[in-house]
């Protein structure tokens, strides 16, 4: 299902539920450092506004926020974990002085 999102901030137009009562968590983490990675098979199949959203729910109140898309084969969901400039961009994340 295709959401439509603000492309700026992230927010959703439309939220369900489940994610407004997400938002209460914005207030839970400030220290927190976000890395939000999502992949792009650029076939049209699926849509990334919701992968996106998460910038809109975290980013006000987190330390900081960092969105990542990859793309190709090894950015279909199931593989992104396996994908190597996936976990390099995860260490550099972690670690960033290594």
């Amino acid at each position: 299902m295709y959401v439509s999102a603000n492309h700026k901030n992230g927010k959703p137009i439309h939220m369900n539920d489940n994610y407004k009562r997400q938002l209460v968590l914005r207030k839970l983490y400030p220290h927190a450092k976000v890395l939000n990675v999502y992949g792009d098979l650029e076939d049209g199949r699926v849509k990334n506004s919701s992968s996106k959203s998460l910038r809109y729910l975290v980013s006000p109140k987190v330390k900081s926020y960092k969105e990542k898309k990859f793309t190709g084969p090894m950015a279909q969901h199931s593989r992104l974990r396996e994908n190597p400039q996936v976990l390099k961009t995860a260490i550099s994340f972690l670690w960033p002085n290594s």
